[in-house]
């Protein structure tokens, strides 16, 4: 079920949220962050994978279930996480490495900013995925944050 232009809602909720409420699942959501996945797609003019359970190969789902919205009671990343707040969200880009990424959004950060953006995880912790979120920092630049 789009929610934008390029984005599904199953993109950013976990199959136990889609399962259950279907296309409701968008009450579980932070309209910000698919206006900023959008925005994100639309810059780079590449496609965004976040989470691709529902997308199948050879009738096998894809393998990333929790890259956007994550439970409450979910044990991947950290007690409080941005995720579990309906506000970050990890993803790739095709044709992109998540360091070009990175260094573009630092490099030109305003317009990413205006939507919403505010941290990315250093390379180091996430060097096969970008993670983006929109922490309150207070910050006129994006913040780069550790695991």
């Amino acid at each position: 079920m789009k929610v934008s232009k390029n984005i599904d809602i199953r993109e950013v909720v976990p199959p136990e949220i889609w399962n259950v409420y279907g296309k409701n699942s968008i009450w579980f959501i932070d309209e910000r962050l698919i206006i900023l996945l959008q925005f994100i797609h639309d810059y780079f003019d590449a496609e965004l994978t976040s989470n691709n359970y529902h997308y199948h190969k050879a009738g096998i789902p894809g393998p990333y279930t929790q890259r956007g919205f994550r439970m409450p009671d979910s044990t991947i990343g950290a007690k409080l996480s941005t995720h579990k707040r309906s506000i970050a969200d990890d993803f790739t880009l095709k044709g992109h490495t998540p360091d070009e990424i990175r260094a573009e959004i630092l490099r030109n950060q305003k317009p990413f900013m205006e939507k919403g953006l505010t941290t990315l995880e250093h390379g180091d912790d996430a060097p096969t995925w970008v993670h983006g979120d929109m922490r309150w920092t207070g910050l006129d630049h994006i913040l780069i944050v550790r695991a």
